[in-house]
């Protein structure tokens, strides 16, 4: 019982970041929406995701582990994302013009 429960639990913790990962790319190139995303917040979600794999993985206990190398994933790429408005924003507009297009 215990471990169907743990699994429930693993699953139910990567669908709460479900959401926000869907949010953060669709509203990628809003940069006021991006500026709603706390950077300190998701590094300490990427950190303490890895750190979850960690020692999930280490100890066996793979109903920690395994969801959490989905979850930190996710978490880096909503940094990722973020990180990347803020440097889009600091650069001037015309700086934003003549980037490459990619």
């Amino acid at each position: 019982m215990s471990a169907v429960l743990a699994w429930l639990v693993g699953i139910i913790d990567v669908a709460q970041f479900l959401p926000q990962a869907g949010r953060t790319v669709g509203q990628r190139h809003d940069h006021r929406a991006m500026r709603s995303l706390s950077i300190p917040t998701w590094t300490i979600a990427t950190i303490q995701g890895t750190a979850w794999v960690v020692y999930g993985m280490g100890t066996h206990h793979y109903a920690v582990g395994v969801p959490n190398l989905i979850i930190t994933p996710i978490c880096a790429t909503i940094l990722a994302l973020r990180l990347r408005s803020a440097r889009a924003t600091r650069r001037g507009p015309s700086e934003r013009s003549a980037a490459p297009a990619r």
